[in-house]
């Protein structure tokens, strides 16, 4: 039985090390380059650009603030907390809103794409209009800041772990805001927003862009199928095992349950990373005109390309 356990939570470790490194690695590398070749100036108009740029700043915070102190901690036992309160708030606070801000944003995304389809011109122009897309970035970050307050109010160290000492915000976080923004809600917003896509495109009486429609509305739902993958693979499993763990907090378990458990929760939370790693390269796969403006980024070219993401 020990021996098993040792097994157990030897994998733990090794399971941040092997998997969580190349996470962290192919994540920053993906994020910059999204950063790099959205600023371009070929990206720098298209409205729902901005949205992705700050969410690539988020991932990369996020993962700077959870994955690397938990691939030095939990995989090379390098010990980061030292009991320092302040430190947990801090790394708390800012991964919370990363985040959160990290899932809200892919969200404004797809509501941009969706206004961008509308008939309505004067609707397209107010609502994907570079003073609006900067207030609805501003007031997300906002409202996160004041959601995850109770972090720095109810968190502390103990010893290399940060707990919370307050019960309701615990179960607001694992029942409430947990299962809601990381699965639930970003999930919702993409398909409906990307079927409201679908159906603009469809009911546009243009003849002379049918052609262009129906290929724009097929582009559309082979981006869905990735996004939804990924949103599956990160924030459900997450999302239940978080639900699992506070509900079974007050039962006594064996040291092997234990050991499972955490082997478990380990592999949950570098899945739940893949949301803040994969988005550069389903861009890539997706887009020509990512594809194209990363090998102008390898390889640079005089030659002038049109606007948009999606080609």
């Amino acid at each position: 039985m020990s021996d098993i356990v040792t097994n157990l939570i030897l994998s733990t470790r090794w399971l941040n090390i092997i998997i969580g490194i190349p996470l962290f690695i192919f994540g920053i590398i993906g994020n910059i380059l999204t950063i790099w070749i959205f600023t371009r100036p070929r990206f720098r108009h298209t409205s729902s650009v901005r949205y992705l740029i700050a969410c690539s700043v988020a991932n990369f915070i996020q993962l700077a603030q959870t994955l690397l102190p938990r691939i030095l901690t939990e995989g090379f036992k390098i010990p980061l907390i030292k009991s320092n309160s302040d430190y947990c708030k801090a790394r708390g606070y800012i991964a919370g809103v990363a985040t959160l801000c990290s899932l809200s944003f892919p969200c404004w995304a797809s509501f941009d794409h969706f206004i961008s389809t509308s008939r309505n011109a004067t609707t397209r122009k107010y609502w994907t209009s570079k003073q609006f897309v900067y207030c609805a970035i501003f007031a997300t970050i906002l409202f996160w800041l004041i959601v995850q307050l109770p972090i720095v109010i109810f968190t502390r160290a103990n010893g290399e772990s940060c707990i919370t000492t307050n019960i309701i915000h615990t179960y607001i976080q694992s029942y409430g805001i947990t299962p809601l923004v990381y699965s639930i809600l970003p999930m919702t917003a993409v398909i409906c927003f990307n079927i409201g896509i679908v159906k603009n495109l469809r009911r546009s009486r243009v003849i002379s862009f049918t052609n262009m429609n129906t290929r724009l509305a097929r582009q559309v739902r082979r981006m869905l199928i990735p996004q939804l993958i990924i949103l599956v693979l990160s924030g459900i499993p997450f999302s239940i095992h978080s639900i699992y763990s506070l509900a079974t907090i007050s039962m006594k378990k064996s040291l092997i349950q234990n050991a499972i458990e955490s082997v478990i929760l380990h592999t949950v939370r570098l899945l739940f990373y893949l949301n803040y790693v994969c988005s550069f390269y389903i861009y890539y796969i997706m887009s020509s005109e990512i594809r194209r403006g990363f090998k102008n980024l390898i390889r640079p070219s005089n030659t002038v390309s049109p606007e948009g993401i999606i080609a």
